[in-house]
């Protein structure tokens, strides 16, 4: 019997209760009902995926020549400046790799840590899951992609960052550490019905990466759009920046494809997706790796003390906050 079934046969015996907490008891049973499907399923893949597990040293132990590829791949990427400094890269891992991370995704069961069910994530590397997906995803995400795929993307866009932190902070060009960092890795999990207008992403990311995990047959059509923005403004705050779609005019789509990657510089323009709600079948998943590219907190503070009064201001907000705040822990351990 369904777990919602049972669910509200459960509270059909109970005295009534207040509205409000109904909707607690409810969200309760579906908490409950999420974790014993994740247990189950963390104990069925765990046991079918015994030798899969055994097999990832011959793969880990392949990291030098994975990374080369990598690198190989995002230099010999073309970089295109309109609307804004772009690259898509084909095949940017080796396809027995990008074969294994698909298959290393978690059930969509690990994803549901958020509504509506149209936008779901998963925090990367992950601690709780099957244990072929935790280890995949934690060689994919600090070996490849913090360890070479970061390195390689700022080497490539080497001139477009310089170019857009000289125009709020040129100070910052002197300084002899300019590295980006790899933060907020996280797959998404798209349903039909999802929609993500014209925006950019919060400003203190200079470079986003969307790694499209797609399979063989999936729709092209759901990549990501991008965007000239009419009367473009810089963002006021460290916030996502929405814009007017009247505004945008469609450049470009970056095309959902098997072993592609998206990068692009987060200064002007837009971006946006979509899966339309009748897209079919309607179990339709769309799964996307994205990570952004920043200072780290060291790196944020410093940034923000070059700057002029009148640009600190808008580039204030939790991230300088956390910044600092680490700051202040670091100096009282």
């Amino acid at each position: 019997m369904a777990w919602k079934t049972l669910a509200k046969r459960a509270m059909a015996g109970l005295p009534r209760l207040p509205s409000s907490h109904t909707r607690e008891l409810a969200a309760a049973v579906e908490a409950l009902r999420v974790q014993t499907e994740q247990l189950v399923a963390i104990e069925r893949l765990n046991a079918e995926q015994e030798e899969d597990v055994r097999k990832l040293d011959v793969l880990f132990g392949n990291r030098a020549c994975i990374s080369a590829h990598v690198r190989a791949a995002v230099e010999s990427a073309t970089l295109d400046r309109d609307p804004f400094p772009h690259i898509v890269v084909d095949r940017w891992l080796p396809d027995d790799v990008y074969q294994t991370m698909l298959r290393a995704l978690p059930p969509a069961v690990f994803f549901v840590d958020r509504v509506p069910m149209a936008r779901h994530r998963l925090l990367v590397p992950f601690d709780f899951g099957p244990l072929y997906s935790r280890r995949v995803w934690r060689f994919i995400a600090q070996d490849i992609v913090e360890g070479t795929l970061g390195p390689a993307l700022q080497d490539r866009f080497r001139e477009p960052p310089n170019a857009y932190i000289g125009t709020f902070c040129p100070r910052w060009l002197d300084e002899p550490d300019q590295r980006l960092r790899v933060s907020d890795g996280r797959i998404m999990l798209r349903r039909p019905g999802y929609v993500i207008d014209t925006h950019r992403d919060p400003k203190w990311g200079f470079l986003t990466a969307l790694i499209y995990l797609a399979r063989d047959g999936d729709n092209e059509a759901y990549g990501t759009q991008l965007y000239r923005v009419r009367d473009d403004v810089e963002a006021q705050d460290e916030k996502p920046l929405r814009l007017d779609p009247k505004r945008c005019e469609l450049v470009k789509s970056a095309p959902f494809r098997p072993n592609t990657l998206l990068a692009f510089l987060n200064s002007t323009g837009a971006h946006g997706a979509a899966i339309p709600s009748g897209s079919t079948p309607p179990t339709l998943e769309r799964y996307v790796y994205q990570v952004r590219m920043g200072p780290d907190s060291a790196g944020i503070r410093r940034m923000v003390s070059l700057m002029s009064s009148e640009r600190s201001e808008s580039w204030s907000g939790k991230k300088l906050q956390r910044a600092v705040g680490e700051r202040h822990a670091e100096a009282h351990e």
